[in-house]
């Protein structure tokens, strides 16, 4: 069995291609992004994965439901309340079944393989924690904002000053997860944001230490070509956790854990000459890491399951 730990739309890609790929792997989704709006309870990163494996995601936007309408959006701001937040009709009707279900007195883990199920996907997507916990971006005068209204409400347009996992330390790594993790023989790290798609998941209390038993067989994506973000704002997230926002400060982030590390062919010359000798205890392998399309994603995948 083949593990990946994703979150956000960077990761959804790889997933797709692994999926199409191998019968046999297992999703462990990053859950800091859920929040509660309107009285539902919303999780971006599962609905993403979800979406996007059984062909229903909005590629061109990489969120929400293809093709999908917005008149309760629409008729809600004539109402008046803020309408920041994207809800499609289609797409509302995931949220509306999930708090049905959480009032019902379901755990997330069930209301997400109920969704899986629903959609006809042969693989598990378990939620790293059935607890709530938020990432919290730390603005001016110390106030925390959820990401999803920093980014979206706000549009990125304030200074960062720090990023917070906010009752993280109540949070418990699922069974199921934790399970999934000790009896898989590779373990993926999806090239999402490391601060906020994957860093909510292995800063879970436990769930380091669990990684690091495991570190032998964890491979990490890398989310960074020649320095820069693939996509999203990885590099703004790393300066506010005062991460040099680079190879090395990547590598130094996940060095603890990650005994393997791919990094694009552009970056071989600069990790081989200036990098590889401060951490030969990790093995550096290169390919062509950009999926700007299913045949690019399903050539990496490929690449992955056959070195690893």
């Amino acid at each position: 069995m083949i593990t990946i730990l994703a979150g956000g739309t960077g990761s959804i890609k790889l997933v797709r291609g692994m999926y199409k790929e191998s019968e046999n792997i297992t999703i462990i989704s990053n859950v800091a992004d859920n929040f509660w709006h309107y009285g539902l309870y919303i999780c971006p990163d599962i609905d993403t994965i979800i979406y996007g494996l059984s062909n229903n995601l909005d590629r061109k936007k990489g969120w929400g439901v293809k093709r999908d309408s917005f008149n309760f959006l629409k008729y809600m701001n004539t109402l008046g309340p803020e309408t920041w937040f994207n809800l499609g009709d289609k797409d509302l009707t995931t949220h509306v079944l999930r708090t049905q279900l959480l009032k019902e007195g379901k755990s997330l883990t069930e209301i997400t393989k109920f969704f899986t199920d629903k959609y006809g996907l042969s693989l598990l997507v378990a939620p790293a924690s059935d607890t709530h916990y938020e990432s919290n971006m730390v603005i001016e005068g110390n106030k925390r904002i959820h990401l999803q209204e920093y980014w979206i409400k706000y549009k990125g347009s304030m200074p960062v000053y720090d990023i917070i996992y906010n009752n993280i330390k109540k949070a418990r790594v699922t069974l199921q997860a934790q399970r999934t993790l000790e009896e898989s023989r590779l373990i993926l790290f999806a090239p999402g944001n490391p601060i906020t798609s994957i860093g909510p998941i292995i800063n879970i209390p436990g769930m380091k230490n669990l990684l690091k038993k495991l570190k032998n067989k964890i491979v990490m994506v890398s989310p960074l070509i020649s320095n820069r973000a693939v996509s999203g704002p990885c590099e703004i997230y790393m300066k506010a956790k005062n991460i040099s926002p680079n190879l090395r400060g990547l590598i130094d982030f996940y060095s603890e854990i990650a005994n393997t590390m791919i990094f694009d062919k552009l970056d071989e010359a600069e990790i081989e000459k200036k990098l590889r000798n401060d951490y030969p205890e990790i093995n550096f392998c290169y390919s062509n890491i950009l999926m700007t399309n299913l045949r690019k994603e399903t050539s990496l995948a490929r690449y992955i399951i056959s070195n690893f």
